[in-house]
């Protein structure tokens, strides 16, 4: 999705600079107004190639500091505190040197005048565009305490979900890396050796030493050549997956591909289905809600099929008219949808749907390493039989001509 830079002003009149993702100029231009801000300057930006070490050395506000804020500012709000105070005390108490500078010029911001969701919108690195929506929805319906505990319960889900992808990882990571960390270690330690000896008895070599000789030869004679071609590789794929169809074909291959596709297609299922019912409850209006979701559910595939909904929705028809037949949006899903349009409780049926998939999540997880062990116990397999073929049919050869 292409990312413009903006100037505007804001109600007060002053300048704001800032990015902002968006389908189009057009959207751009509505999803500022909506901010509050006045157009001044909107030009489409390209990511430039040194972004990853520009990131790599920023300061950023992790969803933890996220989490924590929300839980506490949730709670001195509902104590009766004010927004100004309490945002002050927590701007006090933070860790994060970049979180305490952005809550002090939040609270400079409210300070002057501008509304919470204004101040937190001059700061989209720390605050995402679900987050400020949802507090502009809480500020307008005069229901922002009941806001606050949602966005931290959201929040916290989220987190939750990727530390368990994480810890659900970590075994076989250790294995490949494990793995890789031995391949070195022989391909620079004991692999000369042997190849020494068949250099001096000539021996026609069978293929698969053949191989590791061209292998060993790669490591060690030509190992700046293996450098630059896996650099170039990584940053042909990042700039592969910088472009609009790249990532497009990423989304989809990671929801298709065997073992984590299924997986990650229900993480989809159940943010979208959460973040529908919370914003539903915030009373934004569904078009919005369906379009925030197609940003937040951080998939082009999925996102495309949010569309479909949110087309059907302003053509008059039904919410899940669009989705018949879908590839991606299970026949559960939108039969929940469906009858939650014809009940009223709408929200309820996604939160049931929410809970549903966050269970099969939990359920998959539970069982990732048990999918991953046959898939790296086969790969270990064929380098193990590699080595030895390598190795051990050349050895048979001379025991042979020592016999003779």
């Amino acid at each position: 999705m292409p990312t413009y830079k903006y100037r505007a002003r804001d109600v007060s009149g002053k300048a704001v600079v800032g990015l902002l993702e968006a389908g189009g100029t057009d959207v751009a231009v509505i999803r500022l107004s909506e901010m509050g801000y006045v157009p001044v300057a909107l030009k489409e930006t390209r990511a430039k190639s040194n972004g990853f070490l520009r990131n790599l050395f920023k300061r950023k506000v992790g969803a933890k500091d996220l989490i924590v804020f929300n839980r506490q500012l949730a709670t001195l709000f509902a104590a009766g505190i004010t927004l100004l105070k309490a945002v002050q005390t927590l701007a006090k108490q933070v860790r994060n040197k970049k979180f305490k500078e952005v809550l002090g010029q939040i609270s400079t911001d409210i300070q002057s005048g501008s509304s919470f969701s204004d101040s937190l919108a001059r700061h989209p690195d720390t605050f995402p565009p679900l987050y400020i929506e949802m507090v502009r929805a809480g500020e307008a319906s005069g229901t922002l305490e009941d806001i606050l505990k949602r966005l931290a319960a959201l929040t916290e889900h989220e987190a939750e979900t990727k530390a368990k992808i994480k810890a659900a990882t970590r075994y076989p990571k250790i294995v490949v890396g494990a793995l890789l960390i031995a391949v070195c270690i022989l391909m620079y330690l004991v692999v000369p050796s042997f190849i020494e000896i068949f250099k001096e008895v000539e021996l026609e070599l069978p293929l698969a030493t053949r191989m590791l000789v061209l292998a060993n030869d790669m490591f060690v004679e030509y190992w700046y050549i293996l450098l630059a071609v896996v650099a170039g590789s990584y940053f042909a794929f990042r700039g592969f997956a910088s472009t609009p169809w790249g990532k497009r074909q990423l989304d989809k291959l990671s929801i298709t591909v065997p073992v984590f596709g299924p997986l990650f297609l229900k993480i989809a299922m159940s943010r979208f289905a959460r973040t529908m019912a919370t914003l539903n409850k915030s009373g934004l209006p569904i078009l919005k809600n369906l379009e925030k979701c197609s940003f937040i559910v951080g998939n082009i595939i999925i996102a495309e099929e949010i569309n479909k909904m949110r087309d059907s929705v302003r053509e008059g028809r039904g919410l899940t008219d669009a989705l018949k037949g879908s590839k991606y949006f299970t026949p559960m899903v939108v039969q929940m949808m469906a009858a939650g349009e014809e009940s009223g409780e709408l929200d309820e049926m996604l939160m049931k749907v929410s809970e549903y998939y966050d269970s099969e999540v939990d359920y998959t997880i539970k069982n990732l390493s048990s999918l991953i062990e046959p898939i790296l116990l086969g790969f270990l397999g064929m380098g193990v039989l590699f080595l030895m073929l390598a190795i051990f049919l050349p050895m048979w050869d001379l025991t042979k001509m020592a016999q003779q």
